[in-house]
C-alpha cells in the first residue's frame, strides 16, 4: 500500500502535469483542459460497455460523439453533419482488434488510464525528443526526406514488421515508427514497446503529437484527436501471442473534408491492410502542420537513460548493407509518400537520405525499391549496448 507521502507526491505531480497541459498550445481554456483530463481518467463513468483484454488492459466503450477528444473547440464549432459523416466512416471498420468481443455500434475503444498514467505519459514527454540529431539517450536508424520548404507533403505510409521483443526494462523504449512533419511540428505513429508508457512489454500501435517543438502528447492524452474505429482502439497489441512475425500497414494522409473543392482537410491515420480510418487530428492543433507537411521519415528509434545500456532496435542482428536478408532484421517496406497535387496517389519518395546516430550499434539499409510486391524497402536494426550517450 502506498504511503501517505507517496500519494501526496504522485497528486502534486498531477497537478503540475494539468498546469503543464494549460501552458500548452491546445487553444484549450484551463477549464477545458481540467474537464479533458477529468474525462480521461473516469472513463469507467461514460463508458457504455468495459472490455478487458487478459489480465491487463481495460478498454472503455464510449459513446462516439462523447469521447474526451471533442472537448477541443475545433470540434464544439463543428456541425453535427459532419461529425455524423467521420461517425459512418468509422464503422465501416472490418473485424480485426476486438473481433468477437468488441464494442457496442456507435462507441468506440479508449483504454482506460488512471492519474499514474498520466504522469508517466508526462515524463515520457520530457524525454521524448523534439530533435533527433542531439538527443542523449536516444539513438535512430532512419530514412528521410530533405527537407525542402517548397515540397509539400499530402501523406505517408509504410508496411512495418512486428515482434514481441526482451529486454526493454523501466523507462526504455523502442518503436518502429513514421514521422510526417514541418518544422517544429509533427505526427508519429507506428508500433511501439514502452514499459513507462502501457505496463508492459507488449509491441503496440501508436500515435505521438509534437506542436512547436515544445508542447507533445500520446495517442488519447492529445486533446482533439477524435477516434472513429469502433474495432482498433490505439494501444492495441497486434503481435501473435507466440511471438511469430507480424505485419501491419498505416498511412497518415489528409482527409478533405466539405465540397469536392475544399480545402478543409482533418490529417488522418489509417490502417491500410483493412483500409480503415483509426482516427483524426484538427488541423488547428498546430502551426505550419495547420497547412501542409514537408518532410517525413520511417525506421526504428531507441530510447535508455544514460546509466544503463541502450536496448536491441529490432532482432538485435546489425543489418549488412552488401548482404542483407529481411528474415534477420526490422524492417519497413512500400514505403511512399503522396505530394500535392498528385491526388492522394502514393509515390517512392525522392530525395532521401540515409541518417543513423549511431552506425556501428544501430544501423540502416536502403533496398531501394526492391520489387513490386517490396515498394521501397528498408532495413534496420541493431544490438545495442550504448551506454552514457
Amino acid at each position: 500500500m502506498a504511503s501517505r507521502v507517496d500519494i501526496i507526491v504522485i497528486f502534486l505531480c498531477f497537478i503540475h502535469v494539468c498546469n503543464n497541459l494549460v501552458e500548452a498550445n491546445w487553444e484549450l481554456s484551463t477549464k477545458e483542459v481540467l474537464e479533458f483530463k477529468k474525462q480521461l481518467i473516469n472513463l469507467k463513468k461514460f463508458a457504455i460497455k468495459s472490455v478487458q483484454i487478459g489480465d491487463g488492459d481495460i478498454y472503455d466503450c464510449i459513446d462516439f460523439y462523447k469521447q474526451p477528444g471533442f472537448n477541443h473547440p475545433f470540434w464544439k464549432n463543428t456541425t453535427f453533419e459532419m461529425k455524423q459523416k467521420l461517425f459512418v466512416e468509422g464503422m465501416q471498420t472490418k473485424d480485426i482488434g476486438f473481433k468477437g468481443i468488441g464494442c457496442p455500434y456507435g462507441t468506440v475503444p479508449i483504454r482506460r488510464v488512471n492519474k499514474d498514467d498520466l504522469i508517466s505519459a508526462k515524463i515520457l514527454s520530457k524525454i521524448h525528443p523534439s530533435n533527433i540529431d542531439d538527443e542523449p539517450g536516444h539513438h535512430y536508424a532512419i530514412l528521410r526526406t530533405k527537407a525542402y520548404p517548397e515540397r509539400k507533403l499530402d501523406g505517408i505510409e509504410s508496411d512495418f514488421s512486428l515482434f514481441n521483443p526482451s529486454g526493454i526494462i523501466g523507462s526504455q523504449y523502442r518503436a518502429f515508427q513514421m514521422t510526417i512533419s514541418s518544422g517544429l511540428d509533427s505526427i508519429k505513429t507506428g508500433f511501439m514497446v514502452n514499459p513507462l508508457l502501457f505496463k508492459d512489454n507488449k509491441t503496440r500501435l501508436f500515435t505521438h503529437v509534437m506542436i512547436d517543438g515544445r508542447t507533445q502528447c500520446f495517442n488519447h492524452d492529445c486533446p482533439g484527436y477524435v477516434h472513429v474505429n469502433s474495432e482498433i482502439p490505439l494501444g492495441w497489441t497486434f503481435v501473435n501471442p507466440d511471438g511469430r512475425n507480424y505485419s501491419e500497414k498505416l498511412r497518415i494522409s489528409k482527409e478533405i473534408h466539405g465540397e469536392p473543392n475544399s480545402t478543409n482537410f482533418l490529417w488522418t491515420l489509417y490502417i491500410t491492410k483493412q483500409n480503415s480510418i483509426i482516427g483524426f487530428w484538427p488541423p488547428t492543433l498546430f502551426g505550419k502542420l495547420s497547412e501542409y507537411a514537408n518532410q517525413a521519415d520511417w525506421g526504428g528509434e531507441v530510447y535508455s537513460p544514460l546509466d544503463q545500456p541502450s536496448p536491441p532496435m529490432g532482432t538485435g542482428i546489425l543489418p549488412n548493407t552488401r548482404s542483407w536478408n529481411t528474415y534477420y532484421s526490422a524492417l519497413s517496406w512500400r514505403i511512399a509518400c503522396a505530394y500535392e497535387n498528385a491526388k492522394f496517389h502514393f509515390v517512392n519518395p525522392i530525395d532521401t537520405e540515409l541518417y543513423a546516430s549511431d552506425p556501428h550499434t544501430y544501423n540502416i539499409v536502403d533496398a531501394g525499391y526492391f520489387e513490386e510486391d517490396w515498394g521501397r524497402l528498408i532495413l534496420y536494426d541493431g544490438p545495442g549496448g550504448i551506454k552514457g550517450a
